[in-house]
């Protein structure tokens, strides 16, 4: 019930926003800013305890505990490239989004690489 208040909270801050922009853009984007903090601390606040039962859930599977966290870690990063890509479009610089966007995407591959590496290995495996 708690994550259904968030998007309340988005809405109901949406017409500040919206007509701070008018008149002043800088402190619309303050409030976007201090709005995407509290819906995330929330967020990630709520989503600790699904995060230890999805450990769980590959530890009883079998999975390396290291390849969830890689899993994890390129969610947070695709995560994280979206908002910002998002706050870049809001602030008008559509160009600083597909920076982003990049830079996010190269990040994931980085993170993945060790999976990839241990995919490959498994794959040389079966053809040796």
């Amino acid at each position: 019930m708690e994550m259904l208040k968030l998007p309340v909270l988005c809405v109901a801050c949406l017409l500040p926003v919206i007509l701070l922009r008018k008149n002043a853009p800088e402190q619309a984007m303050l409030l976007t800013l201090a709005i995407l903090a509290v819906v995330m601390a929330r967020c990630l606040e709520q989503a600790a305890p699904l995060l230890e039962e999805l450990r769980a859930l590959f530890a009883r599977a079998g999975v390396e505990t290291a390849y969830v966290s890689i899993l994890l870690r390129t969610a947070a990063a695709a995560v994280v490239t979206r908002l910002c890509a998002d706050l870049c479009k809001d602030g008008g610089s559509q160009a600083l989004a597909s920076a982003v966007e990049l830079a996010g995407a190269a990040a994931a591959l980085l993170i993945a690489l060790p999976l990839l590496g241990a995919v490959t290995e498994l794959l040389l495996g079966y053809f040796t």
